[in-house]
C-alpha cells in the first residue's frame, strides 16, 4: 500500500465518522495544534534565554576569576618580596608621614640574631603566646576577644596574631571593613607559608611601633636604654614588650604606671607559667639565662 492509498483510506474512515464527532475531534486537534505552537515557542525562548545566560555567566565568572587572580597575585607578590627584602617603611609609617610631613621617623632594621632572646620571647608572651602553634590566625584568641568585648559592651580587645598585626602594619590601612579583614587573613596565611615564623618575628620586631615616631626594636632600645636591642636584659625586654599595647601613650621607662604594671604581670606570667604546656614550649628557653657574654 502506497502513500496515496493510505491517505485515501484515512479520508474514507474520517468521512465515515459522524459529523458531530468529527467536529469535536477537529476542535481537539486545533487545541493541540495551538498548544504545540505555544510550547514550541516557549521552548525556543527558554533555550535562547539559557544560552544567553550561559554566555553572560561565563563572561562574568571569567572576569571575576581574572580580577581574583590579579588581586591574589598582588598579595602573593608583596609577601614573596619579603623573603629577601626589608621595606624602607611600613604602610603605617608612610601614612604617618603623609599626615604630617614634618614628622621624623626613627627606624633601623636589624636581623633577628641581633635582637635579645629575652625581647623576642617577651614580645611573643605579650602579643601572641601561641605564635609558634597557629597557622597565622588563632581561633581561640578571637573567640576570647569577642567574649571579652561582649562583656564590656565595646571593642576593647583584639584577637589578632603577630602575623596579622604585621600584615596590617606593612600593607593595610586602619579602616574597619570586611575587605580589609579578608586581606589581613590572606596576607597572614601567605606569610606563614612563604616566610616562616622566624622571618615573621624578625619583621614584626623591626616594624612594630614603640613610640609616637619610633619604629623597630633597635631604634626603641637606643632611644629608651641607650643600648642595642641585642643587649637588652629580661627586665628591659618585658618593659619594651609592655609598651606595644599602647605605644603612643607609654614608654618602657614608665614601668610604675598602672598600665605598665598590669602589662608586665601578664607578660611575666606568660613567660614563666606555673605549669609546663605545649603552648609555652617556645618560651622555656628563658628559664635558663643565655650566655652572659652575649648579653652583658
Amino acid at each position: 500500500m502506497n502513500y496515496k492509498q493510505i491517505k485515501e483510506s484515512l479520508e474514507q474512515r474520517w468521512n465515515a465518522l459522524p459529523e458531530k464527532f468529527r467536529k469535536i475531534l477537529g476542535i481537539i486537534f486545533c487545541i493541540f495544534k495551538w498548544i504545540y505552537r505555544i510550547l514550541n515557542r516557549i521552548f525556543r525562548l527558554a533555550l535562547l534565554t539559557l544560552t544567553l545566560y550561559a554566555i553572560a555567566f561565563t563572561l562574568v565568572v571569567s572576569l571575576l576569576l581574572y580580577k581574583a587572580f590579579v588581586y591574589c597575585y598582588a598579595i602573593y607578590d608583596n609577601v614573596k618580596v619579603l623573603e629577601y627584602e626589608n621595606p624602607e617603611m611600613s604602610n603605617y609609617m608612610e601614612a604617618l608621614v603623609d599626615s604630617n610631613p614634618k614628622v621624623q621617623i626613627k627606624h633601623r632594621f636589624v636581623p633577628l640574631d641581633s635582637i635579645s632572646p629575652y625581647l623576642q620571647k617577651a614580645v611573643i608572651a605579650s602579643e601572641d603566646a601561641g605564635f609558634y602553634y597557629h597557622p597565622g590566625f588563632d581561633v581561640r584568641a578571637i573567640a576570647e576577644a569577642l567574649d571579652a568585648n561582649r562583656y564590656y559592651g565595646k571593642t576593647k580587645f583584639g584577637g589578632s596574631t603577630i602575623t596579622q598585626q604585621l600584615a596590617k602594619n606593612l600593607f593595610l590601612s586602619g579602616e574597619r571593613s570586611w575587605e580589609r579583614k579578608f586581606k589581613e587573613l590572606a596576607y597572614a596565611l601567605l606569610m606563614e607559608k612563604i616566610l616562616g615564623k622566624n622571618r615573621i618575628l624578625e619583621l614584626y620586631l623591626n616594624y612594630a611601633q614603640w613610640g609616637p615616631t619610633i619604629f623597630g626594636c633597635e631604634a626603641a632600645s637606643q632611644e629608651y636604654f641607650k643600648k642595642s636591642a641585642f643587649k637588652l636584659n629580661l627586665d628591659q625586654s618585658i618593659n619594651m614588650a609592655a609598651v606595644l599595647a599602647s605605644p603612643g601613650k607609654h614608654n618602657p621607662n614608665g614601668r610604675y604606671s598602672r598600665f605598665m604594671a598590669s602589662r608586665r604581670t601578664v607578660i611575666y606570667q606568660n613567660m614563666f607559667p606555673r605549669r609546663d604546656s605545649l603552648k609555652v614550649d617556645s618560651l622555656k628557653a628563658l628559664n635558663a639565662p643565655p650566655d652572659s657574654s652575649k648579653t652583658e
